[in-house]
């Protein structure tokens, strides 16, 4: 502040280091280590939406090796020891069923097994569980690394419903499920110990056994691929119905004010969460059905155990007992490992989901381009930049053009205000985003001064940018800026009028709870902060009152002007239009005569 007034004046911030749009700070390297994460190969497999049938060990696959080689040892020492315990308990039963003393000896190393089982069982599940919970905060950490480096057209096509429900409630299932597996996997260790245990009793048995069981285990895979299909439809109808539900929030004054609207919006959802339930059902009739074949199976097995093994035997043996015994404990891994049936399918989906975002985000990301500090970009110190024949086209989802903006021919000098009027769709905030390089144009070109921007300087481009979009996004505290003085920060606020509405305590609002006029006063105070070159206000002074409208205007527009910024300000005050050095006009995306002032 100074002249004891109403100028802002801001001394320029100190250095800070941008990031490329296709570049990643140091810190966020190991995150694209993992399955090649910059790579624009498809992610998810040959499947069309990215699921696959190894997307759980392609979870688990990264990470330390050593951690993995850690965990696969103390699986199997508890696998062992609880295939020793069997071994131990059937051999105490022979010697008590032959009238034989069991003895202390046999005592001690039952004991000594069990805490040899409890402790490698301790370690596996407390080591898996830190393993899994590790991937899946760096496949979060990966998913947000991509979204934040994405185009802004992908993100605009994809949606926030697709994002929100794959990033949040998709690693939310696999965090609270992906443990539980864990309990199955040391159940299949000590299914294959106790058919090794078999095997040493009688290999005619291990064979019957072993094929029985492995019959089981391909008819499982055959059906957990086809509940991994009804799933993905899950995740659809899901996305759907967080869509649907957002119009009651976000849109609950216009159905407020409109009962018709209100009602035919409340008959869509019931069909939405109608057709969610069917698919929802349809899907349970087949993990019935599984289930139904898990119980089978485990008497089945049984069975064949007590009724077919005894006709291999010949004369009285106990062998068949030891055999039938092993086959009754197998019945608890076996159970553990069919009811984790549907979580792997859902787990399969989830990640299949996962993969298949991050192949979308991939899809029209660039190669990765090592950022300069902003201090050092050769775009901050321009002097002028051109629009040059640049277009930008709308397309649907299935790759028809809706709307074209362009070709626009503009020059931007710096220091000077320029108004940008037109009617509503004629293509202003398109103008602005590709001004500032958010939409990469599709023809023409974007020069500062002279310099073409492409993809390797693109992101140097835009840090000369500050933009408030009439979309804005009011952050809680001022990312980027954090060493910004409190006090500098205070004043801002008292110098916006808003000292009696919010304040500024550790590094964060205290409040955006606060009229839209108001929220664009806050986000102007961050870029304000900011200190950057070029200035976009896209309709900013629209919601505001008529007294700060005209400070806006006559204050604070001139006070950029004589801090050599320049300004891109959108507007339809006809009043102010004398405001400003120049003043461009649109109409159905193409610029006219609009008339210097």
């Amino acid at each position: 502040m100074s002249n004891g007034s109403r100028v802002i004046i801001l001394p320029p911030r100190g250095q800070r280091v941008g990031l490329s749009e296709g570049g990643f700070e140091a810190a966020d390297r190991d995150l694209f280590e993992d399955g090649g994460a910059v790579r624009k190969a498809p992610l998810g497999g040959k499947c069309h939406d990215g699921r696959s049938d190894m997307n759980i060990l392609r979870l688990l696959r990264g990470g330390s090796p050593e951690s993995r080689c850690f965990i696969f040892i103390v699986t199997s020492l508890s696998g062992l020891g609880n295939a020793g315990l069997v071994a131990l308990i059937n051999h105490a039963a022979e010697r008590a069923l032959l009238g034989q003393v069991v003895g202390t000896q046999l005592l001690v190393v039952y004991l000594l097994t069990l805490v040899f089982f409890l402790l490698a069982n301790r370690a596996s599940l407390q080591q898996t569980n830190r393993f899994v919970q590790s991937r899946l905060e760096a496949t979060r950490r990966r998913l947000v690394a991509k979204i934040r480096r994405a185009d802004l057209r992908t993100l605009e096509t994809l949606g926030q419903s697709e994002i929100y429900v794959t990033v949040a409630q998709e690693t939310d299932h696999l965090s609270q499920t992906l443990p539980l597996m864990v309990g199955a996997v040391q159940s299949g260790f000590l299914l294959a110990f106790l058919l090794v245990y078999i095997a040493t009793l009688s290999p005619i048995s291990f064979v019957i056994v072993g094929g029985f069981i492995a019959l089981g285990i391909f008819v499982f895979i055959r059906w957990q691929r086809s509940l991994s299909e009804a799933l993905a439809e899950v995740h659809h109808r899901e996305t759907a119905m967080l869509e649907n539900l957002s119009h009651f929030t976000l849109g609950f004054q216009e159905i407020r004010l409109n009962a018709d609207k209100n009602d035919a919006l409340f008959r869509h959802f019931a069909e939405v969460t109608g057709q969610l339930k069917d698919v929802v059902v349809g899907l349970g009739g087949r993990w019935v059905t599984l289930l139904q074949f898990s119980n089978a199976f485990v008497f089945l097995l049984v069975g064949l155990v007590v009724f077919v093994l005894p006709m291999f035997f010949t004369g009285y043996t106990d062998t068949i007992f030891k055999i039938v015994a092993a086959s009754v404990f197998a019945i608890g891994p076996m159970a553990a490992i069919t009811s984790v049936v549907r979580l792997v399918g859902r787990a399969e989906a989830g990640l299949g989901h996962i993969y298949g975002l991050e192949r979308r985000l991939d899809a029209g990301a660039p190669a990765a381009v090592e950022p300069l500090p902003r201090e050092r970009s050769p775009f901050k110190a321009f002097s002028t930049i051109d629009l040059a024949q640049t277009t930008f086209a709308y397309a649907n989802a299935e790759g028809e053009t809706s709307f074209v903006a362009g070709p626009l021919d503009l020059s931007l000098r710096r220091g000077e205000i320029v108004f940008m009027t037109g009617g509503n769709g004629s293509g202003k905030s398109t103008a602005l985003k590709l001004l500032c390089g958010l939409y990469k144009p599709g023809g023409g070109r974007i020069l500062c001064d002279g310099v073409e921007i492409t993809e390797a300087n693109r992101q140097e481009y835009r840090e000369i940018f500050s933009g408030i979009f009439t979309d804005f996004h009011l952050f809680d505290r001022p990312y980027g800026v954090e060493d910004a003085a409190p006090q500098d920060v205070e004043r801002l606020i008292a110098r916006m009028e808003l000292a009696d509405k919010v304040g500024f305590i550790k590094g964060r609002f205290t409040t955006r709870d606060l009229s839209t006029g108001q929220r664009k006063r806050l986000a102007l105070i961050v870029s304000l902060l900011e200190d950057r070159e070029v200035y976009l206000f896209d309709e900013w002074a629209a919601d505001q009152d008529a007294h700060f409208r005209e400070i806006f205007y006559t204050e604070m527009l001139p006070d950029f002007k004589a801090r050599g910024k320049t300004v891109v300000a959108v507007t339809h005050d006809d009043r102010y239009w004398d405001r400003c050095d120049r003043r461009v006009a649109l109409d159905l995306g193409m610029m006219i005569p609009g008339g210097a002032v």
